[in-house]
């Protein structure tokens, strides 16, 4: 078992994507009548990325009612040659609004105006360091163990085949000495092999992570339960004391990251999270 370790705190900036795609033509200023509801803005707002940009000018048409619920949506040609960009841009701008759930792509038939769609409840994905920072306090971990094995010798984690090759770790995070918080850890050595020869000496698994490795979607499930009489010693409560269970995996390019399990002391930890439509909330509508 290692002793407490002061983390530090300085994060890595991340820069946004390229202003456009190789292959993308000069924006243009076309229009397309293509809809009862009259012609279309082919204006780009010209903030960051192509794609998000239409996807912004889409979910604009959509939240102003130009396109109406159950309507169909020009093709991907018509609106590369709407927003003057290439094919490619154009389809991954519709794929993330019908993931979102504007847009709903039928086989064959096209691409509709959701009839209905769901709000997302956002939780962040926070280095714990961070929080106990921003709240004036000192953060300190502690790697209480790790193993190198495979998948299903002793601990299975479901979405990998067996024999997979994973890293398991377990810590325990303070704040001004107090535990706050348990960790118990899987991560895909396939995906991640350099986190092999990381000793977690000065950075903790959540913020190394964050910092180095990325994701494209994760997976919460967030329980309240007692603490264990095991749980209860190495946070420093009775057993039985209120606890926040999260469960979260991460994925990227539909292949599972990390597994990890938190256990938080109930008085000693909140989490939040927003309803968001992403769409709706970039244009500030």
């Amino acid at each position: 078992m290692q002793g407490l370790v002061r983390q530090n705190l300085t994060g890595q900036d991340r820069g946004g994507g390229p202003a456009s795609q190789p292959g993308d033509p000069v924006q243009g200023g076309l229009t397309l009548d293509s809809s009862p509801s009259g012609s279309l803005d082919g204006a780009l707002d010209g903030r960051g990325p192509l794609f998000d940009q239409i996807k912004r000018a889409v979910a604009g048409q959509i939240l102003r009612g130009r396109w109406q619920a159950g309507q169909r949506l020009p093709n991907e040609a018509e609106l590369s040659s709407l927003y003057g960009v290439s094919r490619q841009t154009v389809h991954k701008a519709i794929a993330l609004l019908a993931r979102e759930g504007f847009l709903v792509r039928r086989r064959r038939a096209g691409t509709f105006v959701a009839t209905s769609r769901r709000d997302r409840f956002a939780l962040p994905i926070e280095d714990i360091g961070d929080v106990v920072a921003r709240e004036g306090r000192v953060y300190e971990f502690r790697i209480r163990d790790r193993r190198s094995l495979r998948n299903g010798e002793g601990i299975r984690w479901p979405d990998l085949p067996d024999g997979t090759p994973i890293l398991t770790l377990e810590c325990l995070h303070f704040s001004d000495g107090t535990p706050i918080q348990h960790e118990r850890r899987l991560v895909n050595l396939d995906v991640v092999p350099e986190v092999i020869d990381e000793p977690f000496d000065v950075v903790a698994p959540s913020r190394w992570l964050v910092d180095r490795v990325p994701w494209s979607s994760a997976d919460h499930t967030v329980r309240a339960v007692n603490a264990t009489a095991e749980m209860a010693a190495l946070l420093g409560v009775e057993a039985g004391t209120a606890c926040l269970s999260i469960r979260r995996q991460t994925m990227h390019l539909s292949r599972p990251v990390t597994l990890v399990h938190f256990l938080s002391v109930g008085d000693r930890f909140s989490l939040s999270g927003s309803s968001i439509t992403d769409s709706a909330t970039e244009l500030n509508l």
